[in-house]
């Protein structure tokens, strides 16, 4: 959750300095992934309200037009009640709570691409040229609907239209001008906070293939990987494999990471509910010889379209950034196809009462545990944010002076409630840090900067509970002779706790370090 705070600092700054920037005006990266996410708050904190409640506000609306947005899609399909009941197991599902909850863009981006379906399906060219555009403010990879789009257009009327031109022409008009200021920026036509993480990804993954003879291997195939990865990521956290009680099974050899536990009472809801459900979905499915004729029917072209913008989301993903992301946010619309395939199954058992009351049961089940885990995880989260992250940024703030400057590597929340500048060590803001970083000389970037201490994940001299990879030692910030670092305070919160919290989000440590950088020991020689 600490990216919700770089949001934040970008849209306050937008409001009290009408610049937008992280520390400096002069920065030439920008942190936000989301420009329309950032303009939104902005414009909640401009009218007086917080931006904490803004974004939530705008979290739940979302959810709710995702909702309403679903409901009108699937109604012309599967009829009034299998299509409520679809729009109602999305929308309170675990995991889209979560995002609705978590300050970030993700169900912006979900509500903006759904209601692209419904303009697409009315067919209004303008209005869906601003929808894409809007879309693509928000998260750059909003891209791949648009492409979609034209792609089954395409398909339909062996032909490009001249509402699809005017779609992409409103489009380009919309977006195009972030990009090229971007450009102009920053050197690079996405915001430096997405080249930083692909940059920090492929570091990690080359230093973790390294030492692993597995991850090696595996590593070897990152679209293999990644969908092996949201396999098991669905089973434990949208099935019910973390939710369910005991008996457990311990995965950690196969998750890579101790903590991973698998209930058999998952085990049997994979069986007995979510199989049966996905082989009568898959069967429901016309032979692709049909598929010209089916594509024709107005009430069927969203949903083709929603099919392609999934394969082409996470292909996209697979190929450049195969991580599904902080509590999978990167694929948030998988959440939704996951419960459409379900639902769809429903379409078959037919007459065959008792199974459809047993999976009725089943699927209601899986689905209500899966909202009460994610409502605990959330809870850790927030307890997390409020005892380690936002005390460290208090220490910060009452420890030094003024003018002396702390670096921090998860920077978003420290740099909200500290209020002072926080110099990137992840590369977010700063494009240069990300580029140290391949080469291991961070503790000269440090230096050249003029930090005096370093707020960090964990801890320096050891690899964090839950890393994948040790990124102080690729940061060289374990062996250099540049200064010392002397601990002066440390945070965290109970082990059992930050591991509920971490499992399904994979994006903190259980505490934060505070160090000062203090001039090396001279040598003895």
């Amino acid at each position: 959750m600490d990216d919700t705070y770089i949001h934040f600092v970008y849209a306050q700054n937008l409001v009290e300095h009408g610049q937008l920037m992280f520390n400096y005006a002069s920065e030439k990266g920008v942190g936000s992934t989301s420009l329309l996410w950032v303009l939104m708050l902005a414009s909640g904190y401009l009218l007086g309200l917080p931006i904490h409640v803004v974004a939530k506000v705008l979290g739940i609306g979302s959810l709710i037009i995702v909702g309403i947005a679903l409901f009108l899609l699937l109604n012309s399909i599967w009829g009034s009640t299998l299509g409520l009941a679809a729009a109602f197991l999305i929308t309170l599902s675990g995991n889209m709570l979560w995002f609705a909850l978590s300050g970030m863009e993700t169900m912006l981006f979900l509500a903006l691409g759904i209601l692209a379906l419904l303009v697409y399906k009315a067919e209004r060219w303008v209005l869906l040229g601003i929808v894409l555009g809007m879309l693509i403010l928000t998260r750059p990879d909003g891209l791949a609907l648009a492409i979609a789009i034209g792609c089954v257009d395409l398909i339909r009327h062996k032909t490009i239209q001249k509402g699809i031109l005017v779609t992409a022409a409103v489009c380009v008009v919309v977006c195009a001008p972030w990009f090229v200021y971007l450009k102009w920026r920053s050197g690079y036509f996405l915001p430096s906070s997405v080249i930083s993480k692909t940059l920090t990804f492929t570091v990690g993954k080359s230093w973790m293939m390294d030492r692993n003879e597995l991850i090696n291997i595996v590593g070897r195939f990152p679209p293999l990987t990644y969908v092996a990865m949201w396999m098991i990521y669905f089973l434990e956290f949208s099935l019910g494999g973390m939710a369910f009680p005991s008996p457990q099974i311990d995965i950690s050899t196969v998750a890579g990471m101790s903590g991973y536990t698998l209930s058999l009472w998952a085990v049997v809801g994979l069986v007995g509910v979510i199989l049966p459900l996905v082989i009568s979905s898959i069967k429901r499915v016309p032979p692709i010889r049909k598929w010209s004729h089916w594509l024709q029917k107005q009430a069927h072209q969203p949903m083709f379209v929603l099919l392609v913008w999934t394969i082409l989301q996470n292909a996209g993903y697979a190929i450049i950034f195969p991580i599904p992301g902080t509590a999978s946010r990167y694929g948030a619309l998988n959440h939704i196809v996951l419960w459409l395939l379900l639902v769809n199954g429903f379409l078959s058992i037919g007459g065959r009462r008792r199974l459809l009351i047993w999976l009725s049961i089943g699927t209601i089940f899986i689905a209500t545990s899966n909202t009460l885990y994610w409502s605990g995880v959330y809870q850790a989260n927030i307890q997390h944010m409020q005892n380690v992250r936002k005390k460290a940024a208090h220490f910060v703030s009452e420890y030094f002076s003024p003018d002396e400057l702390c670096a921090a590597y998860d920077l978003g929340a420290v740099r909200y409630f500290s209020q002072r500048p926080i110099t990137d060590m992840a590369g977010l803001i700063d494009p240069i840090a990300a580029k140290r970083i391949q080469v291991g000389e961070v503790d000269e970037y440090l230096i050249e900067n003029g930090v005096t201490c370093v707020v960090w994940p964990g801890r320096i001299d050891t690899m964090g509970k839950g890393s994948w990879f040790n990124l102080a030692e690729i940061m060289g910030l374990q062996s250099t002779s540049l200064f010392k670092m002397k601990e002066v305070a440390m945070f965290e919160v109970d082990y059992h706790q930050w591991l509920h919290g971490y499992l399904p989000t994979g994006n903190y440590q259980a505490e934060v370090t505070i160090y000062q950088l203090e001039e090396p020991a001279e040598s003895n020689e």
